[in-house]
């Protein structure tokens, strides 16, 4: 089944927004009740004592969120054939982990900002948890339509 790109484009970023502000959110409320003091300068986002104690935490609500997002992409009449639902789910997956790679590429490495992290502390210092987001991402589409099996 060919996949509605606008559609999904734009449940990506309304999902990616949401993901990224709840992950800050998550951090910046344990920073604030345990005290957990900044990053010294110099010292990688990574390394603060708020990130590390939520990344993992981040990495759950990917697998709350997106999941979401999946089925209010798929909230229309069912496919008719279980080959044609697999094929658009795995299409919706590959689309936006492909989108999530390049916008945190864009967002977290080219563009500077408080949170900015060099490619190597993105794509090696920041592991095993930025390929269990990724994983979690391309997931997604599949968690949704295996709750939905259930549930029928």
């Amino acid at each position: 089944m060919k996949i509605k790109l606008t559609r999904a484009l734009v449940l990506f970023f309304l999902a990616y927004i949401l993901v990224t502000v709840l992950a800050a959110i998550t951090t910046e409320t344990y920073s604030a009740v345990y005290k957990s003091p900044p990053p010294v300068p110099g010292m990688s986002v990574l390394q603060a004592p708020a990130f590390v104690a939520t990344v993992p935490y981040h990495v759950l609500i990917m697998l709350i969120i997106w999941p979401v997002f999946a089925w209010i992409y798929f909230k229309r009449p069912k496919q008719p054939s279980i080959l044609k639902q697999m094929t658009e789910t795995r299409n919706l997956s590959f689309l936006w982990v492909f989108a999530a790679i390049i916008v945190d590429f864009v967002g977290f490495v080219l563009i500077k900002n408080p949170y900015s992290l060099t490619p190597h502390e993105f794509y090696v210092l920041y592991q095993p948890w930025i390929s269990l987001i990724y994983i979690s991402i391309f997931l997604s589409p599949f968690i949704r339509l295996w709750i939905v099996k259930l549930l029928a």
